[in-house]
């Protein structure tokens, strides 16, 4: 399903935001992202979504939006009394949207921000690994500023797996022969059954390494070593800390509560992260 929404009117400081810019301060590029962190994974949740995906961020007036097409969104945050078509909404739930529809609300005199997701990808272009809006430096989001009256935002639509997830090199990636790197970003992998809360054991294809560690190197939950049976384990919350396995990729934190809900002999893949 693919959909647009129009702001009819903008609110306060509306904007779309996510989880923000990570590791940039050398450069004076601040963080930006949501303020209220929790609320808007909540709404992100809510629709079994990422967590990092962007949302509308609403500040102490609500704003007035139309869709023009069906949707699936949530709401978090401050209750700003919100409103479709005149008849009162919940928020922290699921709310079905059909063509047309039009979602308003008030405002708020004790708290700021409420969130808005939509189940779908928002079709914004992503400015140093982020879509958050920075105002003063005029990039992310919707051209760089805050949302306005006449604003048209598309999304696309996407299944988001709960058994994908997306992965980075790991400080011995290079490690790997070209066939390994290929399975383990092309082959689904079953959660063994010996799994516990030191490490998740994958079963699948075995990956192979063109040499061993010499010594043992840090390591933290999320991190995906590779012992030399081939077969990958990700260390989870009471992993040790240091390891002689290669370290070929790692799961950033913000998915791990998502992979530790995960049954034992579920299947899950991975998505290589650029």
């Amino acid at each position: 399903m693919n959909g647009e929404i129009e702001i009819l009117k903008p609110g306060l400081m509306t904007s779309i935001q996510d989880l923000g810019r990570n590791g940039l301060a050398y450069f004076a590029i601040p963080r930006s992202g949501v303020m209220d962190q929790n609320a808007a994974k909540i709404a992100l949740l809510l629709l079994d979504m990422p967590v990092d995906c962007p949302v509308i961020e609403c500040t102490t007036i609500a704003p007035t939006i139309r869709f023009h097409s069906s949707a699936i969104i949530s709401i978090t945050g401050v209750d700003l009394n919100w409103k479709l078509n005149d008849r009162n909404v919940s928020i922290n739930q699921t709310i079905k949207i059909k063509d047309g529809d039009v979602l308003t609300g008030g405002y708020s005199k004790d708290k700021m921000r409420a969130y808005i997701a939509i189940k779908g990808k928002l079709q914004i272009e992503k400015i140093f690994g982020s879509y958050s809006t920075l105002t003063r430096a005029l990039i992310g989001g919707k051209e760089g500023r805050l949302l306005k009256k006449g604003d048209l935002i598309q999304w696309e639509a996407c299944e988001f797996s709960e058994n994908n997830f997306k992965i980075y090199k790991g400080p011995e990636f290079h490690l790997l022969d070209k066939q390994s790197q290929d399975l383990l970003v092309n082959e689904p992998f079953t959660i063994a059954s010996d799994t516990d809360r030191m490490g998740m054991r994958l079963k699948g294809p075995k990956l192979f390494s063109t040499s061993a560690l010499s010594s043992s190197v840090p390591v933290l939950p999320g991190f995906i070593q590779l012992p030399q049976n081939g077969s990958p384990i990700i260390i989870l919350q009471d992993g040790q800390t240091t390891g002689g396995y290669p370290r070929i990729a790692y799961i950033r934190n913000i998915d791990l509560p998502r992979l530790n809900q995960l049954t034992l002999n579920s299947k899950i893949k991975f998505t290589l992260a650029h």
